[in-house]
Order: C-alpha cells, then sequence, then structure tokens
C-alpha cells in the first residue's frame, strides 16, 4: 500500500487571525498557527503552490523552510484530538467524540479559534470561574467563537460576540449554527459597533488593542461587571497592569501559562 506523501511548509505569519480565517474560508484545515518567543509561523501541508502564492500577495506570508511528509506525521501534529479546556467542556475536532459533558464541535485547524492556544485556554478558565448563570456576556475579537459558544453553553443569558474581520464573523455563525447556540455575532472594530450592556466582558486580543479596549470598555459595562483579558505575552504585564489602574478597574486575579498572561478586572 502506498503512503501519501505531501509538503510541510514554514511560512512567517504576521497576521494569524487572518490566516486562519482566509484558510477557513476555504475549507482547508491541515494547517497550524505556532507563536513562539520569536514569531508567529504558519506550518502547512499543501502541493499547491497557487495556495502559497495566495497567502503571500493576500496576507504577507514568507515561505523560509519546507520538508516533504507523510500524511501520518502531520495528522499528528495537528492534534485532531478532543481535549477538555475546562472543566466538564470538551472541544472536538473529529464531530464523533460521545462524552457525558459539554461537547463543542470546532473543525480542526490551527492553535488560534479552536481554543488549544495558551491564551484561549487562559481566558476560557477564567470565564469559567466567574460567569453566572443568565449574565450578559461580550466576546471582542471573537474570531472562530469559541469563547461565545463557551459562554452560552455555560448558562449565558445573552452572548453577543464582535470581530472587525467579515470573514472572522461567518465562520463564527456557521461554529454557532453547528453547536446549535444563539449568539449574536456581528462585525465592530472593538467596541464600535456594539450597544447595551454587559455583565462580563471576555477578550483574547494583542496588548495594544486589549490597552484601546480598556480605555472604552466603560461604554459597555456598569458598576460589578467583569472584564477578562488574555492575548498578552508576560513582558507586557506591566502596560495592561497601569491601563486597568488609569481606569480604576480592580485586579481580581491574574494567570500565566506558557509565557503568556490574562487579567480578570472589575469595574468598583
Amino acid at each position: 500500500m502506498s503512503v501519501r506523501k505531501t509538503i510541510e511548509w514554514l511560512l512567517t505569519c504576521p497576521d494569524p487571525e487572518g490566516v486562519e480565517g482566509f484558510l477557513l474560508g476555504l475549507n482547508f484545515f491541515n494547517f497550524a498557527i505556532e507563536v513562539v518567543e520569536n514569531g508567529t509561523f504558519l506550518r502547512i501541508y499543501t502541493d499547491d503552490g497557487s495556495l502559497l502564492e495566495e497567502l503571500r500577495l493576500r496576507l504577507g506570508c514568507v515561505p523560509i523552510d519546507k520538508k516533504l511528509t507523510q500524511e501520518r506525521d502531520w495528522f499528528v501534529y495537528l492534534r485532531l484530538k478532543p481535549f477538555e479546556i475546562v472543566p466538564n467542556v470538551w472541544i472536538d475536532p473529529t464531530h464523533r467524540f460521545k462524552k457525558d459533558a459539554i461537547v463543542i464541535k470546532m473543525k480542526p485547524s490551527a492553535a488560534f479559534g479552536t481554543g488549544d492556544h495558551p491564551t484561549t485556554k487562559l481566558v476560557a478558565r477564567l470565564m469559567y470561574d466567574h460567569l453566572k448563570s443568565k449574565d450578559r456576556v461580550l466576546d471582542v475579537g471573537c474570531g472562530t467563537g469559541i469563547l461565545a459558544i463557551i459562554a452560552k453553553k455555560l448558562n449565558a443569558k445573552k452572548v453577543v460576540a464582535v470581530d472587525n474581520d467579515p470573514l472572522a464573523v461567518e465562520i463564527a455563525k456557521e461554529f454557532a449554527r453547528k453547536n446549535r447556540v444563539q449568539i449574536d455575532i456581528k462585525i465592530s472594530d472593538l467596541l464600535e459597533n456594539v450597544s447595551g450592556t454587559f455583565d462580563l466582558v471576555v477578550a483574547n486580543l494583542t496588548t495594544n488593542l486589549i490597552v484601546s479596549l480598556l480605555e472604552q470598555v466603560g461604554k459597555v459595562t456598569e458598576s460589578g461587571s467583569i472584564i477578562i483579558v488574555s492575548g498578552i505575552p508576560t513582558v507586557d504585564s506591566e502596560k495592561v497592569k497601569l491601563a486597568a489602574k488609569e481606569k480604576n478597574l480592580h485586579i481580581l486575579e491574574e494567570a500565566e501559562l506558557e509565557g503568556w498572561k490574562a487579567f480578570c478586572l472589575k469595574r468598583p
């Protein structure tokens, strides 16, 4: 029996969320995004040169390495196995997992968006600890909608999810449908198109975007509201703490995983 082989490419990845949205939009799942100390990289398994050229032209990805690999190797690498992201909540990329628990179906793709990245795990864990039944939840920069779906599965009363990428919004809507949850998903640059107030705001973003969010989060929160932010390299911790202090937000908890930080804040 012949063994299927393909090329494993390693590319620079200046826009990880854009790359994931683009590839998922093509129903292409054989890739992973790696975040390491010296940058963010795309590992992709394909023989399609035109796809690589589109990634270069559209998203600035530049190939830096390639090697021939066997199909079994890249399926192992992509870790197509269900995993428990918070107690009794499982992420299932296989769509075949059966367990007496909350099971969320997600397409197997990159670490970003499927819950396997440390920044997503951090915010999910803090949300699990602080979310109360019937809370109104806002997910800012929702990507594939994983955090919003978890919130709804954990009995949030109302969930709104926003992203400034139209493709991400469509993907989040698809995943919400597959998981049979009602979430209001729409385009918004941070809080630009958001109205109303929320008991819990979650955001897995870059440090600079988190600082911008904290400057305006007062318009969608009230006394007692919780704000959970993640996506912060440990070296940026003080920058976020200062931004929180300037807005009189109390730090309830901070968490760290694999060089990333997350903060749980409360509005007095």
